[in-house]
């Protein structure tokens, strides 16, 4: 009887042993680029808890070995804090990298509170960057307009979201600002 009982305990334990040699698969991350097609992406940044972004996109590729999403033709991006917009966003091709940055070589920024404009371009192979965790945009050029303003263009830009930390130029740099005079409400 016992002889009986010891030989489905044995085949027992040679099946457990078999199962702990033998090693176990992994989760095997997709080798290729996954792409969505009419998306809306919507991104909790980590390192800015009070911001939400929206985007709305007809193609966004995500790449599993860099972690980064690129989201193509963006015509309705926004930034929110607390349920407001703080400013909106338009751009060819955004890509969201595994900081929750975003980069770009051209993106078009409408600041709501401000009423300005701000188109920020890529130069000297230097992309746009929005910088979550520090809360700035670091942009090569910068065109800022807006109603009370004029234009004004920056090279070398480095501006807080709400625009309260402004740093821009150094060497070999160009700043410049046209203003508008009213004189007599003829503008």
């Amino acid at each position: 009887m016992l002889r009986l009982a010891l030989i489905p305990f044995a085949l027992v334990v040679a099946a457990l042993v078999v199962l702990a040699v033998v090693p176990s698969r992994e989760n095997a991350m997709p080798s290729g680029m996954v792409e969505l097609q009419d998306v809306t992406v919507t991104l909790y940044p980590r390192t800015d808890p009070d911001a939400v972004w929206y985007f709305a996109t007809p193609r966004a590729d995500y790449q599993p070995s860099t972690q980064e999403a690129t989201l193509h033709s963006v015509e309705d991006g926004r930034r929110t804090v607390e349920g407001e917009t703080d400013f909106t966003l338009h751009s060819e091709q955004v890509t969201i990298d595994r900081s929750e940055n975003l980069r770009g070589a051209e993106m078009r920024a409408h600041l709501v509170e401000d009423d300005l404009d701000l188109l920020m371009e890529a130069r000297g192979g230097r992309q746009v960057l929005i910088d979550q965790r520090n809360g700035r945009f670091e942009v090569p050029r910068a065109i800022v307009s807006g109603p009370d303003l004029g234009e004004s263009v920056f090279e070398d830009m480095r501006i807080s979201f709400d625009f309260t930390d402004f740093e821009s130029g150094g060497p070999g740099t160009v700043g410049y600002a046209q203003f508008m005079v009213d004189v007599d409400g003829e503008n």
